[in-house]
């Protein structure tokens, strides 16, 4: 009986500590895909108010005029709709616009309309945002 017992002991402190695991790893995932949903958020009204401030936020100052094209038009086309525009950030990078190097995708929806894409680099809910890719569909 004892024998029983210690040949499940392992196997079950193994799954034990990946569940642990698993749990602790989405719920940091989680706080990442928040904290880029609020900064990206925010990028709009910065255009509005401090244009040249975008260009601390790109890896490649290239991207910066293609980063405010952008959000021109995400701007334009929410005040078509009363200012309203949804993010949705996904983890991982973009197989059609990326080479892998992002850690995030966000993407400016209206309407379930997809108006702009922002490939991101943040690992952690401290992190500063970082955009190393734009596209504007």
């Amino acid at each position: 009986m004892q024998n029983n017992v210690r040949k499940f002991i392992v196997p079950v402190v193994i799954l034990l500590f990946a569940a642990g695991f698993s749990w602790w790893s989405a719920r940091a995932e989680s706080k990442v895909v928040t904290h880029i949903q609020e900064e990206v958020t925010k990028l709009v009204p910065l255009l509005e108010n401090n244009p040249s401030a975008l260009d601390t936020l790109v890896t490649n100052s290239v991207l910066a005029p293609t980063l405010l094209h952008s959000l021109e038009a995400v701007s334009l086309q929410s005040s078509k709709h009363g200012g309203v525009f949804d993010v949705l950030v996904t983890q991982g990078d973009n197989g059609e616009h990326g080479d892998g190097s992002a850690t995030h995708v966000a993407v400016f929806q209206i309407n379930n309309e997809q108006i702009a894409g922002l490939r991101i680099i943040c690992a952690t809910e401290s992190d500063p945002l970082l955009i190393t890719g734009v596209w504007i569909q």
